[in-house]
């Protein structure tokens, strides 16, 4: 009996023993995963701190290489492409940012001939120098994209029936364009006789009007597609086919109808270069390990300086064509002969009444 309660006693201790190490064993490895944890999350916030350091660095490249375009431009000179990540003859920026921390953009590239121009566009012109930089033209295809299902836009029915703007439910605009082609000496005469003007409508469908040069007001069809966001698509060629060849020098006036913002657009060419129009810049920014590579679009032309009204009176309302003026009493309106039957947005003008009893002050 004594030697069994001793054995059972020793029993005891080993199950102690080994239920104490899996404790143990176990809080060691809570401590781990929260260790493992707090590392992750201080990792975290500080690539999220590189991250951002190397965006700015990026940036910072950006700039450099945007000052020696602007200045190019500035003192009438072309802006030369760059097609090496360090420093050349044109850019000299030696790249670092904040050398105590690390941080500074190791690779800058500049292309000033793109085979694509990227635009932000709305119901404000926008101009488009369209000139290539070796050879004519075949054709111009353009993109844009806006916020929205395209299956909102209409499947059917003609590009040329417009609708007010509460009935529009179509997330993707009207885009209009305005081509001029200069490819020869333009006068007043020519300047009417070679402006295409064509409207772009959006339809949810796999058919796409193609819109020639020789457009005058004329409406054609977009094949829209996308459910988060709408891209649409269209294409400007010398024939319905797009067999003939464009000139080499065209400018494009765009804007949109019903949709004003948020709306991003590309022009391609066929794989041909633009010459003039932007220049693409290329940088990647470093932070320690941290990389971040930016890519945009500078302006070369200061045709988009000044706004460009689209028209020399724009109005919600009526507008009569004929005029009232008062006495010189300024108590009554004179009689206009022939005027309207009826007024217009309550315009005392646009009335054929003959007084007013409450006149404007003069």
């Amino acid at each position: 009996m004594r030697s069994m309660t001793q054995v059972k006693r020793g029993e005891a201790g080993i199950v102690s023993l080994m239920v104490t190490m899996v404790m143990m064993i176990v809080i060691t490895l809570i401590v781990l995963g929260f260790a493992e944890v707090a590392r992750n999350e201080q990792r975290s916030s500080l690539n999220a701190q590189l991250s951002t350091q190397a965006y700015y660095a990026a940036e910072s490249g950006i700039n450099d290489a945007r000052a020696v375009i602007d200045d190019a431009l500035s003192n009438g000179q072309t802006p030369q492409d760059k097609t090496t990540c360090g420093p050349d003859a044109n850019y000299k920026a030696s790249g670092i940012v904040d050398n105590t921390h690390g941080a500074s953009y190791t690779c800058l590239t500049v292309d000033t001939h793109p085979d694509t121009l990227t635009y932000s566009i709305g119901a404000g012109s926008t101009v488009i120098p369209l000139i290539s930089a070796g050879g004519k033209f075949s054709r111009f295809d353009l993109t844009w994209t806006s916020l929205g299902n395209s299956a909102s836009c209409p499947n059917s029915g003609s590009p040329n029936t417009f609708t007010n703007l509460a009935s529009w439910s179509c997330p993707s605009p009207v885009v209009r364009v305005d081509l001029l082609d200069a490819n020869q000496p333009l006068d007043r005469t020519k300047w009417a006789n070679y402006t295409a003007t064509i409207f772009f409508v959006p339809f949810s469908s796999n058919v796409a009007d193609v819109a020639t040069t020789a457009a005058r007001g004329t409406a054609v069809g977009a094949r829209c597609t996308g459910v988060t966001t709408a891209s649409c698509t269209a294409s400007i060629c010398a024939d319905l086919t797009c067999s003939a060849s464009l000139g080499d020098t065209y400018y494009a006036r765009i804007s949109t109808i019903y949709v004003e913002t948020n709306v991003g657009l590309t022009i391609s060419a066929a794989g041909t270069q633009f010459d003039g129009a932007q220049a693409v810049i290329d940088t990647t920014g470093k932070a320690q390990d941290v990389l971040r590579r930016v890519r945009v679009a500078v302006d070369m032309s200061n045709a988009n300086s000044y706004a460009i009204p689209d028209g020399a009176i724009i109005s919600s309302d009526s507008v009569c064509k004929r005029f009232g003026v008062t006495n010189t009493s300024f108590t009554v309106f004179d009689t206009v002969n022939g005027d309207l039957n009826s007024g217009g947005g309550g315009s005392l003008f646009c009335n054929p009444a003959t007084s007013n009893p409450n006149p404007p002050s003069p």
